[in-house]
Parts: structure tokens; sequence; C-alpha cells
């Protein structure tokens, strides 16, 4: 009897330790559609973190937006940079998120500014993805009152990388 329930202890002791140890297995990272460096607390590949379909799928919200180039009213959905933001869980000196297109062009967005408005990072218009015709797989897009500090030229298609200042 002393054995059995020394087995069984046993058994229980190491269930515990696997299903303790799966928990804190880092999940695995598809295809990037963006990656970000520089000052981040968060890297889920190397010292970058990469957004893949799946972070988009878990983490991403729809808005309606006046878009300059496409027309107004747009469903948008996508992930909030703020949200993102808390996700790098960057540090208090981070003042700067670089957004960068394959053309090479960037702008900078504040920390402040990211905090104030609902700019996102979309991944979806009308129901659809972005494909490379509507500017995709990512591209950035502002609410109307970040219009005043953000230009419409500054609604970036083809971003693919980030970079925390």
């Amino acid at each position: 009897m002393k054995r059995i329930i020394f087995v069984l202890l046993a058994i229980a002791l190491l269930m515990s330790m696997v299903a303790g140890c799966a928990s804190n297995a880092k999940k695995e990272v598809g295809p990037a559609l963006m990656t970000i460096s520089g000052k981040i607390g968060e890297k889920n590949s190397g010292d970058k973190f990469v957004v893949d379909q799946a972070y988009f799928d878990a983490n991403s919200v729809e808005i309606k937006m006046d878009d300059p180039w496409m027309g107004d009213g747009i469903a948008y959905k996508g992930v909030l940079v703020r949200n993102l933001a808390k996700d790098l869980k960057l540090p208090g000196d981070a003042a700067i998120l670089k957004v960068i297109a394959t053309d090479g062009k960037g702008i900078d967005l504040s920390m402040a500014d990211i905090e104030k408005w609902d700019i996102m990072l979309a991944h979806w218009a009308a129901g659809k993805e972005l494909d490379n015709e509507t500017g995709g797989p990512v591209k950035i897009v502002f609410p109307a009152d970040a219009r005043g500090t953000y230009a419409d030229d500054q609604w970036m298609w083809w971003l693919t990388t980030a970079e925390v200042k």
C-alpha cells in the first residue's frame, strides 16, 4: 500500500512539473508580417519582436476610419500601436517608434501620440486582408483627430519593420 501511494505521489509530482514547463514555453513565432527592434523589453525572436499572423489574429480591433486614398468610412482591422507598445514592454526612456516601409521611407510616432490616439497597424480593410495592391500586409492608419499631426502622405503602406528609440 505504501508503495502505491509513493508511486501515485511521484506521478502527480512529475505531471505538475511537466505542466509547469509547458506553460512557460514560448509560443512558436510564424512568418513575420513586421519585425520590431530597438529599445524593447519583450522579444520573441532573437533580439527582435516578430508580429506574425497569430499576433494580429489575437490582438486586432476594428475601427472605421476615413482613408485619404481609399475613401471614407473604411472598417480597418488591426493592432492599435498603443497595445503593441504595452506588449513590447518598453522602457521608460523609449520616446519614438519609427515605422519603416519596404521602400525605406519611415515616419516617427511619438509615444505621447501613440497613447493619445487610436493609431493602427492595419492588416484588414473592409473585411479583406490587405494585399500588395492595397498596401499590405501591414499599413499604418490614423484617426481623424490625429490628422493635424500626421498628414495624409504619412498613411504608409507596405510596412515591414519598426524601431523603438
